[in-house]
């Protein structure tokens, strides 16, 4: 009888683990074949980062979602990386759902089989290499320094001896400290002197600081993208210099998914690539910012 118990409970705790997973797999041990068996990919994506993905206030939950009661739905988040999620899981033949896990969480790789893939704006370093698999570049982004508009920081140069906001773990941060594993030719300028760095969770939170008049800082490093959003949104902030670099941002996958997870990197590189030619990635460039930045600067 205590053995019965012990099988018993032993079951018991391998369900709860494949519950937490997304549910037990009915694959063929490939992660490609595990997201097509259940019907849905999950997707990382940041619920405080508009125009790239932010939660919808408005949003009602649809009564028949194949989304675990954990995960948001499409319609809940919206942005241009829900969207370009919700395009490939469609090439997938499949549902898209979304964890909102911390940004450190998933450019540090061993998820656990929580997400299947973080289409979240990530920039594909080789130091991310190491822990996360990267699919083809989606859209490539300018980052570019930022400051209120009563600073009286004008120019490049004002930027030395200032305190600057980053979110944690990002390319942002590793540019400032001189630790940015990306190709000499995307990098086109050295970080300011002397700078005191502030890390907060998330970009926006940097721009929502500074909106609600936090004292420590008033110039943020972040994304174009999301500094004409701010300025577009009301914010009196104005961009300082040029773009400091250029993000390759890939879809991501991770190094220990307890999946072989080859034929999904593989597909949804296919799958990225159809997305250029077949115009889709510069429609939703074009719908969210205005700009088609789906083309390699590069080349």
């Amino acid at each position: 009888m205590k053995k019965f118990y012990a099988l018993l409970a032993l079951v018991l705790i391998l369900s709860f683990g494949l519950a937490a997973c997304g549910g037990a797999s009915g694959g063929d041990g490939t992660l490609l074949g595990e997201v097509k068996a259940r019907g849905y990919l999950i997707g990382e994506t940041d619920p405080n980062y508009e125009p790239i993905s932010y939660l919808d206030p408005d949003a009602v939950r649809a009564d028949d979602t194949i989304c675990p009661d954990n995960l948001l739905t499409y319609g809940e988040m919206v942005g241009f990386d829900v969207d370009v999620n919700k395009a490939v899981a469609d090439k997938l033949g499949v549902d898209i759902c979304f964890a909102t896990p911390d940004w450190d969480l998933v450019t540090a790789g061993s998820w656990g089989d929580r997400w299947d893939i973080a289409i979240g704006s990530m920039t594909a370093t080789k130091t991310r290499a190491e822990v996360l698999a990267f699919s083809t570049p989606y859209v490539y982004t300018p980052a570019q320094f930022a400051a209120s508009a009563d600073s009286g920081i004008t120019s490049y140069a004002d930027l030395d001896g200032q305190t600057i906001c980053v979110a944690a773990a990002t390319t942002y941060l590793d540019w400032l400290n001189g630790e940015l594993t990306i190709t000499e030719d995307s990098i086109y300028a050295d970080p300011p002197k002397d700078v005191t760095i502030v890390e907060l969770p998330t970009d926006q939170e940097c721009a929502q600081s500074i909106a609600a008049g936090r004292p420590e800082f008033s110039v943020y490093l972040t994304s174009g993208e999301v500094i004409n959003s701010n300025i577009d949104g009301g914010l009196e902030v104005v961009k300082v210099g040029g773009p400091v670099f250029s993000e390759n941002l890939s879809p991501a996958t991770d190094r220990s998914s307890s999946f072989e997870i080859d034929t999904f990197v593989d597909e949804i590189s296919s799958i990225v690539e159809e997305l250029h030619a077949d115009g889709t990635l510069s429609a939703l460039s074009l719908k969210w910012f205005d700009v088609d930045m789906t083309q390699d600067p590069s080349k």
